[in-house]
């Protein structure tokens, strides 16, 4: 007779890492379900922790933005691309940026010492909601004249509220064509860069941390990189459907309809 085999489960898994936009809120409101089913996680004794490829905002406001929404967050628990950008940058001890973005992904640049110029060695392309043509033109004219371009995304656009958005990569192909570069290093998920930091500042085991978001090429392939447990909610960025023909790298070990069936697996 044949054993059946058990079913994979979250029961071991202590760290929860959640992405935000599309998983956990729509910008300025929490998706229906996240905040009841993440206070059932922490009565469980479960740690949470949230990652953002957005840079609109510091580390710092984007744990008082969910605290102001309901979910009381501290500083060393959330990450986002502002943050990220000011860390890699001062690794290479890059002093100088010229900045599309902003006052969140300036501030933390300012915070590592990092100060924005249109004759600097790199250009970082973030979210910018006051983006203009002139932005364009002084960023493509320094790439062609030499500047490394960086981008804190490749996401085309975000969800606010009922709207949709352009995002960094939205902005992103702008300068690029502008400046007639297909050459852009990415800070944040799924890049090296970005699993470095989250390994520095989260706890990562492999059988006891998992991360799950709603984009399988950001999300997913970033858990599966750093070897933990990763977990898909449909409805946001991606589908049912694009989980066909994907690569080993891209595959989620769970699949969620929506974000409360979570805890039938914990």
């Amino acid at each position: 007779m044949a054993v059946k085999k058990k079913e994979e489960d979250l029961k071991d898994v202590k760290h929860f890492i959640f992405d935000l936009d599309g998983t956990v809120w729509h910008w300025n409101r929490l998706i229906p379900g996240v905040k009841q089913t993440i206070r059932r996680l922490e009565a469980k004794g479960k740690n949470i922790y949230f990652l953002t490829n957005n840079s609109i905002l510091t580390r710092k406001e984007f744990a008082e933005k969910l605290s102001d929404l309901g979910l009381k967050t501290e500083v060393d628990n959330v990450l986002c691309t502002s943050y990220a950008t000011a860390q890699v940058f001062a690794d290479r001890n890059i002093d100088e940026a010229y900045v599309i973005g902003e006052k969140g992904l300036l501030d933390e640049l300012g915070r590592e010492h990092i100060t924005k110029s249109e004759d600097a060695d790199h250009v970082i392309v973030g979210v910018d909601r006051n983006f203009s043509y002139w932005k364009m033109a002084k960023a493509a004219e320094a790439i062609r004249y030499g500047a490394k371009l960086w981008t804190t995304a490749y996401g085309e656009n975000f969800r606010a509220g009922d709207r949709m958005l352009p995002g960094t990569g939205a902005i992103l192909e702008s300068v690029k064509r502008a400046a007639e570069t297909e050459e852009a290093e990415l800070v944040g998920k799924p890049s090296d860069h970005m699993v470095k930091i989250i390994k520095d500042e989260f706890p990562i085991f492999r059988e006891r941390t998992a991360l799950i978001g709603d984009h399988i090429h950001t999300d997913v392939v970033t858990g599966n990189k750093m070897g933990i447990k990763t977990g898909l909610v449909l409805g946001g960025t991606s589908k049912k459907e694009d989980l066909r023909d994907i690569e080993n790298i891209e595959k989620p070990n769970f699949v969620f309809k929506d974000f409360k069936r979570i805890l039938k697996k914990v």
